[in-house]
């Protein structure tokens, strides 16, 4: 029923393309009449009023068959009518009837089946309009579209059908498609190339063969296919000197049985270009050599003393490339006016079949250096000018530095106080008349107080409650404060912590923590607790290097221990190692470079801690605690990102960590353990503590001491792949590898546990989590029988 009038619709509209009229005599059209009245039959949506409007005919006035004529091209030029006629009774003055076929109102236009190409796209480019009325031309135009933008999308032989279904206000047309197959390339094949092989080219392509593995997939998308044609392919041939090289013509055949195609690409090569001289002018505030360096090694033999036959091909690409780079090296140097004119000279050979030589040239224009006449901070309703300005590398006076000007910029962002900004809006340089500039550098902030509550369980200490508040961003003046509270039947902790990065506006930082906690480790027997103290910790800038700080600190803590395991142990070891005060001053050197955020995707962070505890400060002990930790990130690649868009970044990180105990250590925490990712030092794929000096013991082991299960040294190194989908989603595949030992002499960094899986983490309004699912090799059961296998691990707070 439905299609049926939908072709009957269709059917009707189509005579739009033919108007016509109707008289009621012949002899009308030879002399003008007179409008009496006008009568409007047909119409249910238009008006009579708006009919009349639109076809321009008067009562009262003299109109010819022309003017009939006109007024019934304006009747369907209005877009309202699928057909349209005029009649006029006999005699002057005249009735005149206009009779009208109202095309039906689109309420919606609707698409099924379309995955591969927007349906915005083609409602735009179409012109299809909700609530207007069909225009045929439009919907012949929006299948020509589909089909199109579907074969560049590589689907050559979509179907597409219209149906049109009675809805609220009028009809919903919907465009049934069935995209059909994507096109799969079985064979790329090339005419023309003497120079290279077929293989070598297609190499050069984005545009692949259908291969026997599910990575070569051999699908044809056609801008890709352009790209290929138009970029990749000439810049492969220009690195090898052949800079006239052109595509002459390409095809596509496909097998309408198959749907498969094969490519056959046509190349003119042209000659093969050697590197004959190579020169700079211009060129003051840098020497020539440290310029040409850029593009010819400096080692590189002079090319006045190679026979021509031996001069290297001329490599387009790394010319331009590094013509690039001279631009750059000028701007960090202030240069902003710089200008390097790259210019390639064809030598014709001297002889018939003599080689092609050309003579690169950088002709440069330097100008005078730019100063930074000052530096505005716009967008920051919240944070103080001169908490951001601390991240500045670029400071009024200075030279400009377009890497200074990028790195602070990095800077600012890796604050976490504000959202990404793509770099057009993040930075705004004017020029001003004597050659300076002045920078605007907006921020747009975002919320930075974090109240967390909720519920967690481990092994460790098993169902807890919490709640907190992170605030690092206090006063708009970048102080951190914090309050958290984890409460449950095997755990009771209570932290304040503040921190102020600039005392009084200085470069010297403070932080104190106040802390209480119960924990009772029934799992593997650690026994119950307590520990109430605080810490104050100074620091100051080392040098005056850019993330590298000083601190020092001074801690004193009381803990009580009951219930532990004191298997083998004597009362007068036993009594030490329930209660005991800590009294630590400890040294800290930190320098932290990482870019990125929570999540980071370059630089690196390093830090070596000192602490002394015990002796002539007091309390229980007297010993050494030192340990190191090196974390280094290298970018490896990006996807996408544009105006208003980040990339999707991948990283490579490395991690390695340490740590000694030297002298006579009473407290059993401040020994070293690990297993899991909450207790101790993370090695994941173990569970929480299973790593000891002996090798893995389970958790369920009874006839393990748990004295024996912490060593007073370690070490352990992270190695991960990750990607950062957005500032607030990071997923990787790591390997772990660690151990701890009895005695600082006992180390052997090849004596090493491995654990290896994947990972992600994710930044809530409650927090940073993560879950981890790693599977550890060196595993044994209770019998100390080999037994590996998978763990997963919930992650709170800590996140690498």
């Amino acid at each position: 029923m439905i299609r049926r009038l939908l072709v009957a619709i269709l059917a009707v509209a189509a005579l739009a393309g033919a108007p016509r009229s109707l008289f009621a005599q012949q002899d009308t059209a030879a002399s003008n009449v007179v409008v009496d009245s006008i009568v409007v039959r047909g119409n249910h949506r238009v008006s009579d009023t708006r009919v009349i409007e639109l076809s321009h005919l008067r009562k009262g006035e003299s109109v010819s068959f022309p003017t009939i004529q006109s007024a019934i091209h304006r009747l369907y030029a209005s877009g309202q009518f699928a057909n349209v006629s005029i009649s006029v009774t006999p005699g002057s003055p005249a009735i005149f009837f206009i009779e009208v076929v109202e095309r039906p109102v689109v309420a919606e236009y609707a698409f099924e089946g379309l995955q591969h190409v927007s349906p915005g796209t083609v409602r735009d480019t179409a012109g299809l309009v909700n609530g207007e009325p069909l225009d045929p031309a439009r919907i012949s135009r929006a299948e020509e579209m589909l089909g199109h933008l579907l074969s560049k999308a590589g689907f050559p032989r979509p179907r597409i059908d219209t149906a049109m279904v009675v809805a609220p206000g009028g009809y919903r047309l919907v465009f049934r498609v069935d995209e059909g197959p994507r096109l799969a390339i079985t064979s790329i094949s090339f005419e023309g190339d003497s120079s290279f092989s077929d293989a070598q080219l297609r190499s050069a392509m984005s545009t692949g063969q259908e291969g026997f593995l599910w990575l070569h997939t051999g699908e044809f998308r056609h801008d890709e296919f352009e790209k290929d044609l138009r970029e990749r392919l000439p810049a492969f041939y220009a690195e090898h000197g052949y800079i006239d090289m052109s595509v002459a013509g390409d095809t596509v055949l496909v097998d309408p049985r198959t749907g498969k195609g094969r490519i056959v690409v046509k190349v003119d090569e042209g000659p093969q270009y050697r590197l004959a001289e190579f020169d700079v002018h211009g060129n003051r505030r840098f020497p020539t050599g440290a310029l040409m360096s850029r593009f010819r090694p400096a080692d590189a033999a002079p090319l006045d003393s190679l026979p021509r036959d031996e001069l290297p091909p001329f490599d387009q690409s790394a010319f331009d490339d590094a013509t690039g780079k001279i631009g750059d090296l000028y701007r960090n140097a202030g240069y902003l006016r710089a200008e390097v004119q790259p210019s390639v000279q064809r030598i014709p050979p001297s002889r018939s079949g003599g080689a092609h030589l050309v003579k690169a040239v950088w002709n440069i224009t330097e100008g005078e250096p730019a100063y930074v006449h000052k530096v505005t901070i716009t967008g920051n309703t919240y944070t103080h000018d001169y908490v951001i300005r601390q991240q500045l590398g670029l400071l009024p006076g200075d030279i400009y530095s377009q890497e200074r000007l990028i790195q602070s910029v990095k800077n600012i962002q890796s604050m976490g106080f504000f959202e990404a900004l793509p770099p057009q809006q993040a930075v705004n340089i004017q020029p001003l008349d004597n050659g300076d500039v002045d920078i605007t550098l907006k921020v747009k902030e975002k919320q930075t107080g974090n109240l967390n509550f909720g519920a967690s369980a481990s092994a460790v200490t098993g169902l807890a409650g919490f709640i907190g508040y992170d605030q690092p961003n206090l006063f708009g003046e970048a102080k951190s404060g914090h309050f958290r509270w984890l409460f449950g039947g095997r755990t009771q902790d209570i932290e304040l912590g503040y921190q102020d990065p600039s005392v009084m506006g200085s470069r010297y930082s403070a932080s104190v923590q106040l802390r209480h906690s119960r924990d009772i480790y029934t799992t593997y027997n650690l026994g119950q607790r307590r520990q109430t103290g605080g810490s104050l910790e100074v620091g100051l800038p080392v040098f005056g290097l850019r993330g590298t700080r000083l601190f020092a600190g001074y801690s004193l803590f009381r803990d009580e221990t009951r219930d532990l395991q004191l298997v083998g142990l004597t009362p007068q070891q036993a009594n030490i190692l329930l209660n005991g005060t800590r009294s630590t001053v400890s040294l800290r050197l930190v320098r932290d470079t990482r870019q990125g955020g929570l999540f980071p995707v370059a630089g690196s962070r390093n830090e070596i801690d000192a602490a002394f505890t015990g002796g002539p400060l007091g309390g229980a002990g007297r010993y050494g605690k030192y340990t190191v930790e090196s974390s280094w990130f290298v970018p490896v690649a990006a996807i996408g990102g544009g105006l208003n868009s980040q990339p999707i970044q991948f990283t490579a990180g490395l991690t390695f960590r340490g740590g000694v105990i030297l002298g006579n250590n009473p407290f059993f925490r401040e020994r070293f353990l690990m297993g899991g990712v909450q207790v101790g030092e993370q090695l994941r794929g173990y569970s929480e503590g299973t790593v000891t000096p002996y090798g893995h013991v389970p958790q369920n082991s009874a006839s393990f001491p748990t004295i024996d299960r912490a060593g007073e040294s370690f070490f352990g190194s992270t190695a991960q792949f990750g990607v950062k989908l957005s500032g607030s989603l990071f997923a990787d595949a790591f390997v772990d590898a660690g151990n701890v030992w009895k005695s600082a002499a006992d180390i052997n960094p090849t004596d090493l546990l491995v654990g290896a899986g994947v990972g992600v983490s994710l930044v809530t309004p409650f927090g940073p989590l993560g879950i981890d699912y790693a599977y550890g090799f060196d595993r044994r059961d209770v019998l100390g029988r080999p037994n590996p296998g998978w763990k997963l691990h919930f992650k709170f707070g800590r996140i690498f």
